[in-house]
């Protein structure tokens, strides 16, 4: 994940938080859509165009131009499209990004409803494309899926480190909990024992006192 990314996909989470990292689609699912749309709606009418005399005539050229530049603005808006489809991680929780010019569609999960996260392959191009299907199965039956990430395995470490510490923190915490009354204890045991010392030095001292006035002679035991 480079910086440019880290900037632009942090404006969708909480100012508090940090991504992660970006899960991306394959670049083969914009590559697709980049295919088609150039075949059947820029080469095909432009070869029309260009050896029918009869397409001209029925089309002015200006026209034309137009159509090619709302072609281009719709490859544009197609690969903006497969750029913010994506998975934002975060320390707290995996953000499922769907964002177009005209809507945004988020749906989150927090590592602790995260049960399992599963991938899988349909096809042989999958293995050798190394495209993946990402699927995180949360409690209740509920799930939801990335189609077609590239290379998951980073972002799999990243999540499946990020859900150890979670689940680690309760540990942590009774842990600390534990340390904290020992501390107690101990400056309790610590705080009896300077006591005992210096009462234990007090009547010593009362003691020796007592014995040296005991021997002189006009002195008078009443014990």
């Amino acid at each position: 994940m480079n910086k440019y990314e880290k900037m632009f996909f942090s404006k969708f989470i909480q100012e508090w938080s940090e991504v992660k990292y970006v899960v991306h689609e394959h670049f083969v699912v914009i590559l697709d859509r980049l295919i088609i749309t150039f075949l059947l709606f820029v080469f095909i009418p432009c070869f029309l165009y260009f050896i029918s005399g009869r397409f001209q005539q029925l089309v002015p050229f200006k026209f034309f131009e137009i159509y090619l530049i709302l072609v281009y603005i719709k490859i544009i808006y197609d690969i903006f499209d497969w750029y913010n489809d994506v998975w934002i991680i975060t320390e707290k929780s995996v953000i499922d990004l769907k964002w177009a010019l005209l809507y945004i569609k988020m749906n989150s999960v927090e590592f602790e409803s995260i049960e399992w996260i599963e991938i899988e392959q349909k096809w042989l191009f999958d293995k050798i494309l190394w495209k993946w299907t990402l699927i995180i199965h949360k409690i209740w039956d509920e799930f939801f899926r990335l189609k077609e990430a590239k290379i998951p395995f980073e972002a799999l470490e990243e999540i499946e480190r990020i859900k150890d510490e979670k689940e680690a923190e309760p540990e942590n915490e009774e842990k600390e909990k534990f340390e904290l009354i020992l501390e107690a204890l101990s400056w309790v045991v610590n705080e009896y024992l300077e006591v005992s010392s210096h009462k234990k030095q007090y009547e010593e001292s009362v003691s020796s006192k007592l014995e040296e006035v005991l021997k002189k002679d006009w002195t008078i035991d009443l014990r």
